[in-house]
């Protein structure tokens, strides 16, 4: 369902406010647990931490999940009568009270998601990506520069041939990242 463009920014607005809710509940950095244990002092450090997981990737997927669990649940709402106002506000009600049935379903995703999450499965997916995007541009240039004719056309038309094989090697190896981390997530399932 398409929400007023307003509306859609009160969305994005309320996500990422209650993501950083939901996000310090499942998951606490190192400097969050000193900032727990040693509490004089670490206004700062707070602050900091705030900014950066305000920014981090985590935090980004975090709005989007609550975006879109938020918008499903508006239409929800929508369907049973409600205008888009009158939805938005109960949902960003119930979302934002700890004790709701959405609140504790959203809260229980979010659970869910960081326990099945693992790093060395996100850390070979972008190790593929480096790899092919390196090997793509490496191969495609060489290619590029030997079919121009080697040190002595590169001058004059030469880089030409190279560059527009290291951009195709680039895009090829960025193929092949995006094949891997399907054959992952494919494995994963499974």
């Amino acid at each position: 369902m398409s929400f007023s463009k307003e509306t859609q920014q009160k969305i994005d607005r309320f996500a990422a406010e209650m993501s950083q809710r939901y996000l310090s509940d499942v998951e606490m950095t190192h400097l969050e647990s000193l900032r727990k244990n040693v509490r004089q002092g670490m206004s700062s450090v707070g602050e900091q931490i705030a900014k950066f997981r305000a920014k981090s990737g985590k935090s980004i997927d975090a709005q989007n999940d609550l975006a879109l669990y938020m918008s499903d649940y508006m239409s929800d709402l929508m369907s049973q009568g409600l205008t888009e106002q009158g939805a938005f506000e109960k949902a960003k009600m119930e979302l934002s009270a700890t004790n709701t049935e959405q609140a504790s379903d959203l809260h229980e995703r979010f659970i869910q998601y960081y326990k099945n999450r693992d790093p060395a499965e996100e850390e070979a997916i972008g190790s593929f990506y480096g790899g092919f995007l390196f090997l793509g541009v490496a191969v495609g240039g060489l290619i590029g520069f030997l079919v121009s004719g080697g040190v002595p056309a590169f001058s004059a038309d030469g880089w030409i041939y190279t560059l527009v094989g290291v951009v195709t090697g680039a895009f090829i190896g960025i193929g092949l990242g995006l094949i891997s981390n399907a054959i992952i997530a494919a494995i994963k399932r499974s």
